[in-house]
């Protein structure tokens, strides 16, 4: 295999930053997500959170 080329390298690490960086914001979102749901199911027993109830 031969040599890579710093301008390669700069791409490959940026793209691999933006890759951590855009799977950590969604695993943020997605545990936030489930907090929330957590706490109104918490407050809210009685209501079923994402399904319609008057089926």
């Amino acid at each position: 295999m031969g040599p890579v080329g710093r301008r390669s390298l700069d791409w490959l690490y940026s793209t691999l930053c933006l890759a951590t960086v855009l799977l950590s914001w969604g695993y943020v979102m997605y545990a936030s997500t489930v907090a929330a749901q957590r706490q109104l199911a918490k407050e809210f027993p009685e209501k079923i959170l994402g399904m319609n109830a008057n089926l």
